[in-house]
């Protein structure tokens, strides 16, 4: 019995360790320089949303224990999920419900990629998300499915900056050159 035990973490062992995974992440909406010798105006653009299309993307990720046996590996990266519940500080603090909050950040990712993945569409608006867990023995299934609307930055343009200044109780509004 100890033999078989043995051949079956050495087979588990051999298995893993050949094995290889590709995934990839495309990023949305970056942050402009930032630098204190660098300086830049405002950069501006008008959005325009299709309200006339709902995307919908569904992602699923299947754990046996640490490990990802199954799920997708494109992955839209810079998404924030402002209702993300592993926000928390407690959570933060706890290593198994930062693992579960970084297994869910990437099967939501995966979600708003196949989401944006099949227009031309910058970002997604007013995203809704559905999250199920399911717990097995020693496996853990994580689907998420989300729906919103496609956004796209247009007429992008720099504008000065007025800079205003209060003296004796006067405005004087100067433009920058």
């Amino acid at each position: 019995m100890k033999i078989k035990s043995l051949q079956i973490a050495l087979l588990v062992g051999v298995v893993a360790s050949t094995t290889s995974c590709v995934s990839t992440n495309k990023g949305f909406q970056s942050s402009p320089v930032i630098s204190r010798s660098v300086q830049l105006d405002p950069i501006k653009a008008d959005i325009k949303v299709d309200e006339k299309t709902k995307l919908i993307g569904e992602s699923t990720s299947t754990y046996l224990l640490m490990f990802r046996i199954s799920g997708d590996n494109t992955f839209a990266d810079g998404i924030n999920f402002s209702t993300d519940a592993s926000a928390g500080l407690l959570q933060q603090l706890n290593p198994l419900k930062l693992a579960q909050a970084g297994r869910l950040a990437k099967v939501r990712g995966a979600a708003a990629y196949k989401a944006l993945a099949n227009g031309d569409y910058d970002f997604l608006v007013h995203p809704n998300y559905t999250t199920t867990v399911k717990n097995y023995l020693f496996i853990k299934e994580y689907a998420v499915k989300v729906e919103g609307y496609g956004g796209k930055y247009q007429n992008f343009r720099t504008e000065k900056q007025k800079i205003v200044y209060l003296e004796n109780g006067k405005e004087i509004i100067l433009q920058d050159k």
